[in-house]
């Protein structure tokens, strides 16, 4: 036996308005676009508001480029100028230039790159100091204080304020 099921006025308007509905168009790219700029836009504003709402979490920046290996100012330099001398890497070596001079004083090889300095191992022969043999320049990575350590106990000299050269 067939059943019969009666359908309120409302319930039948409501299916056949939805049947006649306009179809809705698709996404565009633009559109794509915009709402992953607001999806990016909301992610680092809920960071930010994070960062100054817990002091402990300001520091997700910084881990996130110490788990990449990337310095803070986000990237190295071949030169660095300084009050009184610049350090250029040429090829395998690192040279010193007096202030405003192109001849070249002192050569250094790289031993060690981390994300706050790079150290330069003195090559060049300088018969004058006991200690040349062991003598190492500290160049922060991104600007500061350039340090000089040398001999057994090592001793610490501040070099000059160096800064990175990104021209």
């Amino acid at each position: 036996m067939a059943q019969l099921h009666l359908t309120s006025p409302r319930g039948l308007a409501s299916k056949v308005s939805a049947a006649n509905a306009p179809a809705r168009p698709a996404a565009t790219k633009a559109g794509w676009l915009a709402m992953a700029a607001g999806a990016i836009t909301t992610v680092f504003a809920a960071i930010g508001a994070v960062n100054s709402v817990l002091p402990a979490a300001s520091n997700v920046g910084a881990a996130v480029l110490e788990a990449l290996n990337v310095p803070a100012c986000l990237s190295y330099s071949d030169r660095y100028d300084g009050t009184q001398s610049s350090f250029r890497k040429e090829g395998q070596l690192w040279r010193e230039y007096p202030r405003g001079s192109e001849t070249y004083s002192y050569e250094f090889k790289e031993i060690r790159r981390t994300r706050q300095e790079i150290m330069l191992w003195n090559v060049t022969p300088r018969p004058n100091v006991p200690d040349a043999a062991s003598l190492v320049v500290h160049l922060p990575v991104c600007g500061g204080m350039a340090v000089l350590t040398e001999g057994l106990p090592e001793r610490a000299t501040n070099l000059q304020q160096t800064w990175p050269d990104r021209g």
